[in-house]
């Protein structure tokens, strides 16, 4: 005969349920834990493996944030007309955009003097592009790219030396109007702000040019 009283009887379910309750617990920690090691590009770069990545054309609103890009992945089709909208949400750092291939690691250094020059091959090279909107522009290299400016041209602090980068200022903006060029295959972008601080922190990205 059982002499256990109800309440008794009663506890192993409820130990059942609170190492249910544990296990649960711990992998929610877990996968808070997985979204700080490994961050937001590996969160970005699982979902494009599984969802693909659209096609941007037309209007696109491009943001910089410490230290981070959205979106961070891009896909562009060649012969495709695009208005990138350049936007810095930071309220204390300025921050660039440069695209290119292959970074110049013999001024990718942890100490001492380095190069303007991010990329051996500066995506903007010979594409006509148009700026528009300036605002809060702390200076603007054209590098090698065929730039038309609206508007005031000392609005734009235009610079000399390195990649075609346009700098923003806190709270700053600039638009980008352009076809897409003939330079189908994977590129990278990033900012080189403070002496690649920006870059190696993370702000950085992918942009995928499909053929036509």
């Amino acid at each position: 005969m059982d002499n256990k009283s109800p309440l008794e009887t009663e506890l192993p379910e409820e130990s059942t349920w609170s190492r249910r309750q544990f296990l649960w617990g711990m992998g929610g920690v877990a996968a808070a834990g997985a979204v700080t090691l490994f961050g937001r590009q590996a969160l970005v770069s699982a979902a494009r493996g599984v969802f693909g990545s659209p096609v941007d054309s037309g209007n696109l609103n491009f943001y910089a944030y410490d230290y981070y890009y959205i979106p961070n992945y891009m896909t562009w089709r060649v012969g495709d007309y695009m208005r990138v909208t350049f936007q810095n949400q930071s309220h204390t750092h300025w921050h660039e955009w440069t695209i290119g291939r292959h970074l110049n690691e013999a001024y990718f250094q942890a100490f001492g003097e380095m190069d303007a020059d991010a990329w051996q091959t500066d995506f903007w090279d010979g594409v006509p592009v148009t700026l528009s909107n300036p605002y809060n522009i702390d200076n603007f290299v054209p590098n090698k790219a065929i730039v038309t400016y609206e508007g005031p041209k000392y609005l734009y602090n235009i610079a000399s030396g390195g990649d075609f980068s346009p700098t923003l200022k806190p709270g700053g903006s600039l638009t980008l109007s352009f076809q897409v060029p003939n330079k189908p295959g994977l590129w990278d972008f990033g900012c080189f702000v403070q002496q690649y601080i920006h870059y190696r922190t993370g702000m950085r990205g992918k942009l995928m040019i499909l053929p036509a």
